[in-house]
């Protein structure tokens, strides 16, 4: 009797708790259910509380469709993750794609619900301070950023050793006991040179022979004032610059924003430009915010950015620094360290620059918002001889480009630009290129477009690349007005590349993005593109990419742009009487205020010219035109309006207005305007446009 009752009271122990299992099994899979139902729910409203701008939706101002994430895509997003087999690693491609924005602590309302879909667990916190289920012993999943940077530091690791770069090691103490460091100013004084922005002019008069050789010795390595700036502190202070436009849509700034990876490229920077580049971040960058700073030396040869770089920076664990072990240039150089950044959002800055305070947070927001923005801030100037600096609230500029070379230039906002931003009320501006220098842009982003085209040599033309297909492949650019970063412009670039390559990254460019607008630019070089390389793989990546084609860019992006698609008259005006040639002499940019005669060089560009059905002889914005006392001048525009110049069949150019003719001189540069006659000095050889290419058009 005891036996049998001892088997039924563990019989019905047994019965109990295979029913707690069961009904256990069956309450996590219906609450693992309704917990990606709470989360459709809860995202559905953070749409509607933003407006609709997590919505895939059409820009009814400029045409062109924005690819933004929406609760479905977001809500898969989280699926994909849960759903991995983490035992097995096996993990789905969209990981390394996806662009997810982890909400801190202090939305109660989301984060419990993505700590129980995301995580695996319960409710709780899961933030700072909290006892969330990532932190319990058991949990299934893996925090996503675990993920990430496991699955992308590998493959990025074998990436940096392929491209030819190497993360340099902490070192212990003892390696830099006898390494010196160069002369700073480490301490702030509120009351000490440069503070708050304001310049320092200098009595060079009053300098001793030792420190005018030191002030010289600075000019001739950097172009700009080394000696000032060694003398300024590092950690100088710098106004709170936003208006109070800015100040107002900070209130309302997205609370999840993302980490991100700054990542700066130097060769020979000045010491103090460079420490006070980093400490700019370090103390303007939210802490939770900022995950690393990677320095890039591209092959240095100065030997404080050796072992006294490496000691000074060894007590900061966010910055890293990565050596080249071959000279880079710019953009194989920022890919260096894109391949050791682990963040969501990277951050693109010179090595001489100084962040104002609050200058992250609106870069940030846009890109979380909308993750396919590139984003870039108001640029302001560090005087390079003063170091003065401030911001710039009244932008009335964007960023655009020339079809004369393909490179970047500054423009006044056009019409159509103002009225949608009255129309929207948006602070930020719509740009169509950008500065190269200071951007920022989401991992995921950049990964699609194929980040930087390896085949671009050293620096110049990457910023047209990214321009062109992040517009022409489902982004934008916007100049972010309440970002402010301060950049030591010089007059001359200290550092030289060992050979020319500005043109072969510009023809790299158009002959992939271009189409046959392509030619528009080629005929400026007189079709002399040289050997730009193998673009296949650059065409393969525009195709999956499925891209607008270049006209939509121009109609929907830069319809501003001038096409001179009527043409009869392409290239070099030359004179028959001696072997020189018209040339604008870099026109009115450049200072000049009038045409020269100039050697041919046969290389188009100041020598290029356009003459067309309307009768205007140009080059770009540059006119040639008849002043009043009848030189021969340079304007944007001649007068009286009309026809200007005829060229005849007996090979002179005609000046309509007056009759006379464009006339060299053997013993000056000089043109002049004289009564026609048979002279050879008013002969002139004009190059026909070919007609065997397509010069396309649009309206």
């Amino acid at each position: 009797m005891r036996n049998s009752g001892y088997y039924r009271r563990l019989r019905r122990v047994v019965m109990a708790i295979l029913v707690v299992w069961v009904m256990y099994i069956l309450t996590a899979l219906t609450s693992k259910d309704s917990d990606f139902y709470e989360l459709e729910n809860r995202l559905r409203e953070l749409e509607l509380s933003k407006g609709g701008r997590l919505n895939r939706n059409k820009d009814s101002g400029n045409g062109y469709t924005q690819h933004r994430f929406s609760a479905e895509n977001i809500l898969q997003d989280y699926k994909n993750i849960v759903n991995q087999n983490i035992e097995n690693k096996i993990v789905d491609k969209n990981i390394e794609n996806m662009n997810i924005v982890l909400p801190d602590s202090k939305d109660r309302s989301l984060r419990p619900v993505l700590d129980k879909v995301f995580f695996g667990g319960g409710g709780g916190g899961g933030g700072e301070g909290g006892k969330g289920p990532a932190e319990k012993g058991g949990n299934r999943y893996p925090k996503v950023e675990d993920i990430l940077n496991a699955r992308a530091n590998g493959q990025q690791l074998d990436k940096l050793a392929e491209l030819g770069g190497f993360v340099v090691e902490r070192k212990p103490p003892e390696v830099f006991r006898d390494v010196g460091l160069p002369p700073f100013i480490d301490s702030r004084d509120p009351t000490g040179l440069g503070e708050g922005g304001i310049g320092v002019n200098l009595n060079i008069t009053k300098l001793s022979e030792v420190e005018k050789k030191e002030y010289n010795q600075g000019w001739a390595r950097n172009s700009f004032n080394q000696y000032l700036s060694d003398r300024i502190s590092i950690h100088r202070g710098l106004p709170d610059g936003r208006s109070q436009a800015c100040k107002e849509a900070a209130k309302i700034y997205t609370p999840y924003l993302q980490e991100i990876s700054i990542i700066i490229i130097f060769h020979n920077e000045a010491w103090s430009v460079l420490l006070r580049s980093v400490h700019s971040i370090l103390a303007r960058t939210p802490d939770h915010i900022l995950k690393e700073i990677i320095l890039v030396d591209d092959l240095s040869t100065l030997d404080h950015l050796k072992l006294p770089l490496e000691k000074y920076f060894s007590p900061f664990p966010k910055v890293t620094i990565v050596r080249a072990t071959k000279r880079q240039g710019l953009t194989r150089a920022r890919l260096l360290g894109y391949y050791v950044s682990t963040a969501p959002v990277i951050v693109f800055l010179d090595s001489h620059i100084e962040c104002f305070p609050n200058w992250l947070e609106p870069l940030l927001d846009r890109i979380t918002v909308d993750p396919t923005v590139i984003a870039f801030p108001s640029i302001e100037v560090v005087l390079d001889r003063s170091f003065a600096t401030t911001c710039n609230h009244n932008i009335r500029e964007n960023a655009a480009f020339s079809l004369r070379d393909m490179t970047f230039q500054w423009q006044a906002i056009p019409d159509f630009e103002f009225e949608r931003r009255n129309r929207t009320g948006d602070l930020n501006i719509r740009s169509p290129t950008m500065p190269g220098g200071l951007f920022a842009i989401s991992r995921f982003f950049f990964d699609r477009l194929g980040t930087y085209d390896p085949g671009l040599d050293y620096w110049g033309g990457e910023n047209i690349e990214l321009s062109f297909k992040a517009w022409m492949c489902g982004g934008s650019i916007e100049l972010v007005t309440c970002s402010h970063v301060g950049h030591i412009f010089r007059r001359s670039n200290p550092i030289r590349w060992l050979k020319h390559i500005g043109s072969k990254n510009s023809v790299r460019v158009a002959e992939v993005w271009m189409d046959d607008y392509k030619n528009y630019f080629y005929e400026r070089v007189l079709f002399n593109l040289g050997d730009y390389g193998d673009v296949t793989e650059r065409k393969k990546l525009r195709e999956n990419l499925q891209c607008h084609n270049f006209e939509w860019y121009l109609k929907n992006v830069y319809p501003n742009l001038p096409i001179p698609s009527d043409m009869k008259y392409a290239g070099e005006i030359r004179s028959q009487a001696i072997p020189k040639c018209i040339d604008s002499m870099g026109g009115l940019k450049g200072g000049q205020s009038s045409p020269k005669l100039y050697p041919c060089h046969q290389q188009g560009m100041n020598q290029f010219w356009h003459l067309g059905q309307a009768g205007h002889l140009l080059q770009d914005y540059n006119h040639i035109c008849v002043g009043r006392n009848g030189d021969i001048i340079t304007q944007t525009w001649c007068e009286p309006k009309g026809a200007t110049w005829n060229y005849t069949e007996d090979k002179t150019l005609k000046h309509i207005p007056t009759g006379k003719c464009l006339t060299a001189r053997s013993s000056s540069d000089v043109l002049s305007l004289d009564i026609c006659s048979s002279s050879v000095y008013q002969k002139w050889d004009l190059t026909p446009r070919r007609t065997d290419i397509n010069y396309p058009s649009y309206s």
